[in-house]
């Protein structure tokens, strides 16, 4: 393999470390929690660093989504919903059909180095040994990469990792839940194309359409071409809830999928889906088995634009906890906008940044509060708008008391009470809320409306 190749893969690692819901290695942003800065144990700030249990808004503003998508009209014409779902189609089995591989870096940046040589914390709040950090490396045997070009697919639910291993790397001692060599999960069911293997066999290189790193090899599949073809040409269904029962005819339970998992439809009975699900079978093989899915924890994708359906969707994702790369099956902001779009037929790409740059950019940096308000007021679309700042994005959602609302996953905001060091109101779950969520605290990194830097109205039509 040559030094461009060799050099392409090292990049791509990097990129994806350093693009992950926004800028990782330099300014991580206090949506997503900072080094914790020591709390003082003063009376003085003790006494007045008492804080409510819960955000203002979380408790004034409906926390289900009917009230805003009631008034919601018919906003995407039937030949949009057309063109966006042959989009959606080929980008979602683009690990397939592809010709080459999905993430390929154009030059080499610091980005490698700056992961081998800086400072990381482990499970155990301990400086990691740099020479764990080389071993790594050389696991990854990234002087052969790609070994392999083979289709697969994924039986069970799969964690992709930025490098071989299941034990977190940490910015500083008291960083969890950031482990950032945590990237995404791959949903059941779901493409992906196998390029590489670690050194000891015990690591995959896989990509799916909107992410790329490492994975358990029991996790995925060979997927053969009548496969691939039963599932590119099949009607497909999106489950609508998380952790749904999934059964085979023999009443084996198969692994829980999560809201935006698709399978091929087999036959529609009263109270039932038939479904053919990804398994494991001989020969590291996948095969398709038939089972059953409650009708009420899947429709027929892509769903239409309606009231029902972004209700029953977005109420669902509001259940959800914060999860850092859906560490624990859970949710980060970027999953969540990625969760909701898929089962409406819209693709996403799967960090903060990379989606918010994914069609036309609006701009609002520069602009005081009351000029973002009036522009999201007047170029917002309920339910179709992102907005975002750096290293979160949000869904609009429409308005209260004519103040934007959004749907978000968020972990925390940054605040620091009278005579006390900064410290982080921990939010961690999915919530409904304004601009300005947390304003009744003494904020030191200002509102979200403060730093908000942007919107793209959605779907992006190629």
């Amino acid at each position: 393999m040559g030094r461009l190749q060799r050099n392409s893969m090292i990049i791509a690692v990097g990129a994806a470390l350093m693009l992950w819901c926004g800028s990782l290695f330099f300014n991580r942003d206090v949506l997503h929690q900072e080094r914790q800065a020591p709390v003082s144990l003063e009376a003085t700030c003790a006494e007045s660093a008492e804080a409510p249990a819960t955000l203002a808004d979380v408790r004034t503003i409906p926390q289900d989504l009917g009230p805003f998508a009631a008034g919601l009209g018919e906003t995407m014409p039937a030949d949009m919903r057309h063109r966006i779902a042959r989009q959606f189609h080929r980008q979602y089995f683009a690990p397939w059909t592809a010709t080459e591989p999905l993430f390929n870096a154009v030059t080499v940046t610091e980005g490698v180095r700056q992961l081998a040589t800086r400072t990381w914390y482990g499970e155990n709040r301990l400086r990691v040994d740099p020479a764990r950090m080389q071993s790594l490396l050389i696991l990854a045997d990234w002087e052969h990469f790609p070994s392999m070009q083979a289709a697969g697919v994924v039986v069970k639910p799969a964690f992709i990792r930025i490098l071989p291993t299941v034990r977190p790397f940490y910015v500083a001692p008291d960083d969890v839940p950031f482990d950032y060599l945590q990237f995404s999960e791959a949903k059941l069911n779901e493409p992906v194309r196998i390029l590489h293997a670690s050194r000891d066999g015990a690591w995959l290189y896989v990509e799916t359409s909107s992410a790329n790193g490492w994975v358990d090899p029991d996790a995925i599949g060979l997927a053969d071409a009548s496969m691939q073809n039963r599932l590119i040409d099949a009607e497909q269904l999106v489950v609508v809830k998380d952790y749904i029962t999934v059964r085979t005819e023999r009443g084996e339970a198969l692994p829980q999928p999560k809201i935006g998992t698709l399978y091929p439809l087999v036959k529609e009975e009263r109270d039932h889906w038939l479904v053919d699900a990804a398994v494991a079978g001989d020969g590291r093989r996948a095969v398709l088995k038939t089972a059953r899915i409650a009708k009420s924890d899947a429709r027929r994708h892509p769903l239409p634009f309606s009231p029902e359906t972004v209700t029953l969707i977005g109420n669902e994702l509001l259940k959800t906890p914060y999860g850092w790369g859906e560490l624990y099956r859970n949710r980060d902001c970027s999953a969540t906008t990625r969760d909701f779009f898929l089962a409406l037929g819209i693709w996403l790409p799967r960090n903060s940044l990379k989606q918010i740059t994914s069609g036309p950019f609006v701009p609002l940096t520069g602009l005081s509060g009351s000029d973002k308000k009036n522009r999201i007021r007047a170029q917002g679309i309920p339910f179709r708008t992102l907005l975002h700042l750096k290293g979160h994005i949000m869904l609009y959602v429409g308005l209260q008391n004519d103040q934007p609302v959004v749907l978000h996953t968020i972990w925390s905001l940054r605040y620091a009470p009278k005579n006390c060091t900064e410290q982080s109101f921990i939010i961690g779950r999915t919530i409904v809320s304004t601009l300005e969520a947390g304003k009744e605290l003494p904020l030191t990194k200002g509102t979200l409306l403060d730093r908000l830097e942007g919107m793209l109205t959605l779907p992006v039509v190629d």
